[in-house]
């Protein structure tokens, strides 16, 4: 028996699997691989931002890893085994392969000069540092006056 899920976890696993479900009538019939959605996991901590993905049967190789514009993007291909069949009919395939790309928004401030990302055991964990939201904090500017000397 599965542990409960609150209601905002049941709207995540709809919106993965219609995402999945998207990407999969997006494919591109003569590549005969399927798109596919990893799951996500943000986890807001005291210093910092992770943000875990899974990624089983990856390499770093795969995986591009980039963030731009309060956005973190990762990007990649899961491409079959060796030692699947080829030429042979399938009766049941329930592991994705193919292109992916899951893009999550970071709303809080964050040093991405510091960012560091490991993948280890198929979950890509990238950690965003922490910086101080100075946006809502006021700052008083002095002004200098400047003479003018008329003559």
């Amino acid at each position: 028996m599965s542990p409960r899920i609150g209601p905002y976890g049941q709207l995540e696993i709809l919106k993965a699997e219609v995402n999945r479900l998207i990407n999969l009538l997006l494919e591109n019939p003569s590549e005969g691989e399927h798109g596919w959605q990893p799951p996500v996991d943000v986890i807001d901590g005291p210093k910092d931002l992770q943000i875990q993905i899974e990624l089983p049967g990856l390499s770093a190789s795969d995986v591009k890893v980039v963030f731009t514009e309060q956005r973190l993007t990762v990007s990649g291909i899961k491409r079959r085994l060796a030692t699947e069949p080829r030429g042979e009919k399938f009766h049941l395939m329930e592991r994705f392969i193919g292109s992916f790309q899951v893009s999550v928004e970071i709303v809080q401030p964050v040093d991405p000069g510091r960012a560091r990302a490991t993948l280890e055991r198929g979950i890509l964990t990238v950690v965003l540092p922490r910086v101080d939201d100075r946006r809502h904090r006021s700052f008083e500017i002095p002004i200098h006056e400047e003479t003018r000397n008329d003559v």
